[in-house]
Parts: C-alpha cells; structure tokens; sequence
C-alpha cells in the first residue's frame, strides 16, 4: 500500500493524463448516443475527483491502495436522458461499446424503508482495440464511473440529497406523506412519457395511409418527410415545429398538400443539394458543415423541404424568409408571419 504522500505525487503527476481520458470518453459517449438517437434532458455531466475529495475517501473508507490509477471513479460521468427508453437503450450501447467492468442497479439497494429511484452505475474502461488510435493511445488502462439516469430520476436525486431524505426515519412524520407522493409523482413522469412515446409510434404507423385531407401536425410531417427524402440528408434535431409554421403559412395544411409538393419539385430540390455540395468548398461550407459535404448531403430534410417551398412560391417565399429572419434579428419588434402577411 502506498502512504499519503506517494498517492498525491502520483494524482498530480496523472491529472494532465487523466483529464484527457474524461474529455475523450466524453467526446465519444456523445458520438454514441447522437448517433443511437438518444435524448439526454440536460449535457453529460463529468467530473475529475479532486485530490481534497479523494484523500477524505480514503481515509473514511479507509481504502488501501497502491496507486491512483486503481480507483474506479477518479472520473465519473453522468448522462440524464429525457425518457426511460433512452436509459434502456444507452445500456445496450454502452455494454456492447465499452470494456464493461461491473453494472448495477441502484434500486436493488433500497428496501420499502428507503426513498430512491433506479439509476445505472457502470465502471468502464475504453476497449483496448481503441489502443491503436494515436488520440487514444495509452488511456484504456484507466477506468471512470457511468451513471444513467432520466430527468425525473435525477430531479429526485438531487432533492433528496438535498433534503438528505433518503431513508423514511430521516424524514420529519409531518412530511412523509408529502414526500411519498412527491416520489410517486416523479416514478408516474416516466410512465407516462413512456405512454406517451408509444402512442406516438402507433399514431406515425397511420400516417401513411391517412386520407389526403388530414391536417398536417408536427408527427405526420416528421414521418412524411423522413419517409420522402434521403436518410442520409436527416440531421439529429429537425426544427419540424418551425417547418409546419412556414407550410401553415402558405396554406400547405394537409397531409395531401404536402405530399404533392413534395412530389413536384422532389428531383429539382435535390438538383439543389448536389449543386450546393459542390460549391460549399469554395465558400467554406456556409450553411453546412464539411462533414456533411463530404458525405455528399447539402440541406437537412427541413431545408428540402423549404428549398420546396421557395420553387413553388417564388417571391413570396423570399419575402417571407427575410421577414423571417429579421424577426429573429428583432426580438422586441411586433410582426405577424401568417399568410395574410406574406
């Protein structure tokens, strides 16, 4: 076992080392979880224990360790998602991406006496493959601590902390009630998005089939445009509310009205995309990124959609996207999109 002394030389001589972990597995939590779709309700949180932290751990616990490196949460990271769906498949991801030391649930802690909500700890290292990328080279003997938790689990977590009201004998009799009901409410949160989330899914399966004259909402508009243009095209946050206002705007309510735009100017809208494709380098991917570019994709599906309207509306599109635009430059100024205002 290594004294006090030698453990501090060894945590400020890895802190440059250990800091480039957290931020690279932090980088590539988010990769993963963009690329799987998921909803996070705030930004990943992460943290480097501090040395004032870690050396009252020690001795609390009264751990024994030969060095720093051995510590299972020298990093700890947390990912808040917005749904319970998006806790269950950030666990697949995660099981199948990273070397996974231990899992738990933390609800398996709790008896009827205790107040908590289920939260998934991991203790991870990187694969060792990743060893061979020069950025990552000589992190994957280094280890960080997961939490995966939704929004209302984690609003939970922080009150009781707070309160410290995480075992009923803690809390004032007065308060129980109120305090068991507040637990509930949080638990129904999650139940109910997830109800939520599955009508949602069943109502999208309808759209395609809906009659012509249904009235557009952001769902059907999603699933058309998603099901009409190229996926590759698809950004990870489509402004669909913002895409169904400029549609109202031009009278374009229905699920057939859409459609039949679509339809008429699909193959001269993605004329558009190829030509700005090719122009981006030269004005150095304004309006794009260069990744995107060099997967050949220009416009999202939001901006297919409104290279559309300004082929079918011309001027009055132009006009209005100005408008638009300065509106968003104007924040205290008055002024009305709809139609009558084109």
């Amino acid at each position: 076992m290594s004294d006090t002394k030698t453990l501090h030389d060894e945590y400020e001589a890895l802190i440059p080392v250990v800091s480039r972990f957290c931020a690279e597995l932090v980088n590539q939590l988010k990769s993963l979880f963009d690329t799987g779709q998921l909803t996070l309700g705030v930004p990943l949180e992460h943290r480097i224990k501090t040395w004032t932290s870690l050396e009252e751990k020690l001795q609390r616990k009264r751990l024994q360790l030969d060095t720093i490196v051995a510590l299972d949460d020298l990093v700890g990271i947390r990912a808040i998602f917005l749904f319970q769906r998006d806790v269950d498949r950030a666990r697949e991801l995660i099981k199948r991406t990273f070397e996974v030391i231990t899992e738990e649930n933390t609800a398996t802690r709790l008896d009827e006496a205790h107040f908590g909500y289920q939260s998934w700890h991991y203790i991870l290292r990187m694969p060792s493959k990743w060893a061979g990328v020069p950025t990552l080279a000589g992190l994957e003997k280094y280890k960080a601590e997961l939490q995966l938790r939704t929004l209302a689990q984690h609003m939970w977590a922080a009150a009781s902390h707070k309160l410290q009201y995480k075992h009923e004998m803690n809390v004032p009799p007065a308060l129980r009630r109120s305090i068991h009901r507040v637990s509930a409410l949080l638990e129904t949160v999650d139940l109910e998005f997830e109800r939520v989330l599955s009508e949602r899914a069943s109502y999208r399966t309808e759209v395609q089939d809906a009659p012509r004259d249904v009235t557009l909402d952001v769902d059907a508009l999603e699933e058309i445009l998603t099901t009409t243009w190229p996926n590759i095209n698809r950004d990870v946050d489509e402004p669909y509310a913002e895409v169904l206002q400029d549609l109202n705007a031009f009278g374009i309510t229905t699920i057939g009205g859409l459609r039949d735009l679509l339809q008429k100017h699909y193959n001269e809208v993605l004329k558009r995309d190829r030509q700005h494709v090719a122009e981006s380098p030269r004005l150095n991917y304004r309006g794009t990124t260069e990744k995107r570019n060099a997967t050949g994709v220009f416009f999202t599906h939001s901006g297919l959609t409104r290279e559309a309207l300004q082929l079918e509306f011309g001027e009055r599109w132009s006009k209005y996207n100005t408008r638009g635009l300065t509106v968003n430059l104007n924040q205290d100024e008055e002024t009305d999109s709809g139609p009558d205002k084109v």
